[in-house]
């Protein structure tokens, strides 16, 4: 026959059977709650699809919130993993009193799988932007060293073309040797003709002054193609790496670009990293 002390106390029990099973309709989440003496299960009642199966009998477990609560006389909460009802969850449980005595506990348990998801997208897309920020930055390095290389090809593109244009002032001048040259040997080849037998051999000197004439106007006219295609390749080099030279300066601005948009991920990372703790800390309140 029970005392009237632990009748007291099973009609309080009794009570929270009937009215805590209510609590799950009032919270927005998965929530389950139970409800246990010193030693076992008395009540547990599943969230819409956190469910721990543990039936009523159940002897509680040392690792738990509820024997917790029970054996320190306070509120106690506990972030349980799956290696005790198969579940990720979070239960707090309040040690229920009868004359000062702790005669059992009443457990709100809710499921951190979304909670968990979140942290494990948020580390994902952290190694993820690590990656493209690694990758970024070598892409980065790399197009400052073609961007070095490309100034380098154009300041010798120019120099190239300088080096054409004093060419050109050689090519005239030897053109203008050449030409008077010419012009000295037919000049002195009227006058062997003009003094008769006596420059007969002054006239051949002054024929081999034409022919060598001659033969320079052709090679400076070979010289002046071989130039002329210089300058031009030379010139469309030069257009060449300046087109590079663009192209460079259009994908410094795209990793400009991408890289603060890894940036914005990242803390966009960090801040679903830290709402998934926010929401963790407010089940813990």
């Amino acid at each position: 026959m029970q005392t009237d002390s632990s009748q007291q106390s099973d009609d309080i029990l009794n009570r929270y059977i009937e009215v805590f099973p209510c609590l799950t309709e009032l919270f927005s989440g998965d929530v389950g709650v139970a409800v246990t003496d010193r030693e076992k299960y008395l009540l547990y009642k599943p969230g819409k699809e956190l469910d721990l199966r543990i039936p009523a009998g159940t002897l509680l477990k040392t690792n738990t919130a509820v024997y917790q609560a029970i054996q320190q006389g306070r509120r106690t909460i506990t972030r349980g993993d799956k290696a005790v009802f198969g579940l990720p969850y979070i239960a707090m449980a309040l040690p229920i009193y009868h004359d000062k005595h702790v005669i059992g506990a009443a457990v709100i348990i809710q499921s951190t799988e979304q909670q968990n998801a979140m942290k494990e997208m948020a580390a994902q897309l952290m190694d993820s932007i690590s990656v493209l920020a690694s990758t970024t930055e070598e892409i980065s390095a790399q197009s400052e060293e073609i961007s070095g290389v490309s100034q380098t090809l154009v300041r010798m593109a120019q120099e190239s073309q300088s080096r054409l244009k004093e060419t050109d002032q050689v090519v005239r001048l030897i053109r203008d040797i050449a030409s008077q040259t010419n012009l000295l040997g037919l000049n002195a080849a009227i006058e062997a003709a003009r003094v008769g037998e006596q420059g007969r051999g002054f006239g051949v000197v002054a024929e081999e002054i034409r022919k060598l004439a001659g033969s320079s106007a052709d090679s400076i006219q070979k010289i002046d193609r071989i130039i002329s295609t210089n300058r031009a390749d030379s010139q469309n080099m030069y257009q060449q790496m300046e087109q590079i030279g663009a192209a460079i300066s259009q994908i410094a601005m795209a990793i400009s670009h991408v890289s603060g948009a890894v940036q914005q991920a990242s803390v966009m990372s960090s801040e679903l990293d830290g709402l998934a703790d926010s929401i963790s800390a407010d089940k813990n309140e």
